[in-house]
């Protein structure tokens, strides 16, 4: 059983681990990203595909890929940003958005003590997500 102390310093530690995830995303940052992940942390898209901590800076070179299709991309527009938690969802349920190349659903993310462990999206169906499901 975790003393008083220790719980307060590992909830401002998985605090600390949460909020560098978000900014990671918020920057499309995979090494700000990868930074808070636990070792065997699993990305999964179910439009680009399943990414482990090793492999997560390829997800950001698939979207670039499918979506500069439609002009000049910079780093920032891949930027998503993650609002939330969702109340009332039970888990840390976030509406994830990444409002340059439109895309928009939920992401659930799952923390442990020593990082994120996973994050699982969804997205809603509209013209962005249909460009990934064509790619």
């Amino acid at each position: 059983m975790l003393l008083r102390q220790e719980l307060r310093e590992w909830t401002r530690t998985d605090n600390w681990l949460l909020d560098t995830y978000l900014r990671g995303w918020a920057g499309a940052d995979a090494n700000m990203i990868v930074r808070a992940t636990a070792p065997d942390y699993v990305f999964d898209d179910p439009l680009v595909g399943r990414f482990a901590r090793t492999s997560l800076p390829r997800y950001f070179t698939l979207l670039h890929q499918r979506f500069a299709r439609a002009g000049a991309m910079k780093r920032r527009d891949l930027a998503f940003a993650l609002h939330g938690p969702i109340s009332g969802t039970g888990g840390l349920q976030y509406w994830r958005e990444a409002p340059a190349i439109g895309l928009t659903g939920t992401s659930e993310i799952v923390v442990g003590p020593h990082g994120i462990v996973a994050e699982r999206t969804a997205y809603d169906l509209n013209l962005a997500s249909g460009q990934l499901r064509r790619s």
